[in-house]
């Protein structure tokens, strides 16, 4: 069975240029923009490329990615945002590798029509929330064939153990000693190859891992405190997570959750 674990919808309106920078950390969730008016122009840090959307177009973006998005209008910029988490391991997830792009369908007054309607039912009550997400797996079945994917990175199975066993125990006390037993390699030889593969420390990749699993309960869990949170994703001092959490998205945990969701 589908579920959703996250599923946010806002829309934006500006009238002046702006950037939204998003290169320091990977977007927690999918995130998908409908554009009604201006154009934008993002910069996918991972692949050093940049992707253009226009009014009537969708931007897709898979979790995970980093980007720079730089807004024009002439003068208005307005687009539809919706952010999701879905528990499906074989379609919407980091496992299919999907890159950041621009998705263009011959119907967007119809595109248009259901990003509309979810942003106006989707936190209405029980039933328009539900109706929404239906709409959202409308979306999703629409454009999931003209999706571009490419080829994983290989990376040694045996920081793939690590990593795995980070992104099923990051709630714990989990020590660089303990990934390099679980890779079978030494402490100075686990580092280098961590770093060499994944482009971070074990640390940073925790920390990363730990930030972005707080940001989805910071806007799924409103009632659910700050210091609740930096304990539940495996923060031992509420004081390094809000240091942490401010180092790597630049914003505190209490900003992030007023206004965390550009894009």
């Amino acid at each position: 069975m589908v579920k959703e674990l996250f599923f946010l919808a806002e829309e934006y309106k500006y009238q002046k240029e702006h950037v939204v920078d998003y290169s320091g950390l990977p977007r927690p969730h999918f995130c998908m923009g409908f554009v009604l008016e201006g154009k934008a122009e993002f910069l996918d840090c991972d692949r050093n490329t940049r992707i253009e959307v226009k009014a009537g177009e969708l931007i897709f973006v898979p979790m995970m990615s980093k980007y720079v998005s730089e807004w024009k209008g002439s003068p208005n910029i307005k687009y539809i945002s919706v952010h999701f988490i879905l528990d499906h391991s074989d379609i919407f997830s980091t496992q299919h590798n999907f890159i950041l792009q621009t998705v263009q369908m011959e119907d967007s007054k119809k595109l248009q029509e259901e990003f509309e309607y979810i942003l106006k039912h989707h936190r209405k009550d029980e039933a328009g929330r539900l109706a929404a997400l239906g709409r959202l797996y409308h979306i999703l079945s629409m454009i999931l064939p003209n999706l571009k994917t490419e080829k994983r990175r290989e990376v040694d199975e045996r920081i793939s153990r690590a990593i795995s066993y980070i992104e099923h125990h990051y709630k714990e006390n989990i020590t660089v000693e303990e990934m390099a037993k679980i890779s079978a390699m030494s402490g100075s030889r686990f580092f280098d190859r961590f770093k060499q593969n994944v482009g971070q420390t074990p640390v940073e990749y925790l920390n990363y891992y730990r930030i972005s699993k707080a940001i989805v309960l910071l806007l799924n869990e409103k009632d659910m405190s700050v210091e609740n949170i930096s304990e539940s994703v495996g923060f031992e001092s509420p004081s390094y997570f809000h240091r942490m959490f401010k180092r790597i998205t630049g914003r505190t945990p209490g900003e992030y959750r007023k206004n965390p969701i550009e894009m």
